[in-house]
C-alpha cells in the first residue's frame, strides 16, 4: 500500500484527545467546534481510504479487465494476477479512434504483435483477417527480447494491436511500463473489421481467406 502523509495520522489523533479533555459545567465546547472536529476527523478518514490503492486484472483483453479491487490477489475471473490500476499507463480505443488518430497524427507508429505468419497472411492455423499498412510486427513473445528496436518511438504515439485484443493489451502495459509515453490498445482487434471503415481503407490490407 502506498505511504501516506503524517498529518493524515496525526489530525485524527489530536481529534480524539481533544474529544477526551474534560469540561467542567461552566466550560462546554462550543457545537461548532465540536462540528469542525467531526468533519476533520471524517475527511481524513475519506483522504486514507481515498489513497488506497485499488487493484485490476493484469491486462488480458476480457471484460473482467475492468472490475477493480482493494486489494491484492488473483483476478476471480481469469485468475491472472492483479496489479495496481496506477500502473496502467495505456488508453483502449476502437477503429473510429484509430481512423482519428491517424489523421491528426499520421507519424503514428502502428504495431502488430501477432505473429509472422498472421501479420503476412500465410497462416494456416488461424484466420489472419489483414494488417495495417507500414505497420511493425514483433510478436508479443518477442517483445521482451526485442524492445530495443522501438526505443526511438518512446515519446510519439504508439497503436498497438492484434487479432482479438487479447495480446494487445498485455503488449500496451508492457510498452507504458517501460518507457513509452503514449500508447494506444485497439480494442476488439483485426477480427472485428469484418466491414474495414471507409477512413481505414488507405491504411488497412484485408487478407483473402
Amino acid at each position: 500500500m502506498k505511504s501516506l502523509p503524517l498529518f493524515t495520522f496525526i489530525l485524527p489523533l489530536f481529534v480524539c484527545l481533544f474529544a477526551a479533555v474534560p469540561f467542567s459545567d461552566d466550560v462546554i465546547p462550543p457545537a461548532a467546534s465540536l462540528d469542525v472536529a467531526s468533519a476533520v476527523t471524517n475527511s481524513a478518514t475519506r483522504f486514507i481510504y481515498d489513497t488506497q490503492a485499488k487493484y485490476v486484472c493484469s491486462p488480458c483483453g476480457n471484460d473482467c479487465d475492468k472490475d477493480v479491487y482493494d486489494k491484492p490477489g488473483a483476478c476471480a475471473h481469469c485468475g491472472m494476477t492483479l496489479i495496481d490500476k496506477a500502473t496502467i499507463g495505456f488508453t483502449d480505443i476502437d477503429f473510429e479512434g484509430v481512423c482519428a488518430r491517424l489523421k491528426a497524427n499520421p507519424k503514428a507508429v502502428l504495431l502488430d504483435v501477432r505473429s509472422p505468419a498472421e501479420f503476412k497472411g500465410t497462416s494456416t492455423d488461424v484466420e489472419t483477417f489483414g494488417h495495417f499498412k507500414n505497420a511493425i510486427n514483433i510478436n508479443i513473445i518477442e517483445l521482451d527480447a526485442r524492445v530495443s528496436e522501438l526505443s526511438k518511438y518512446k515519446d510519439q504515439e504508439v497503436i498497438v494491436y492484434c487479432s482479438h485484443s487479447q495480446r494487445s493489451p498485455r503488449a500496451s502495459y508492457f510498452l507504458a511500463n517501460h518507457g513509452f509515453r503514449n500508447v494506444k490498445n485497439v480494442a476488439g482487434g483485426v477480427s472485428t473489421l469484418s466491414k474495414t471503415p471507409a477512413c481505414l481503407d488507405k491504411y488497412y490490407v484485408k487478407h483473402a481467406r
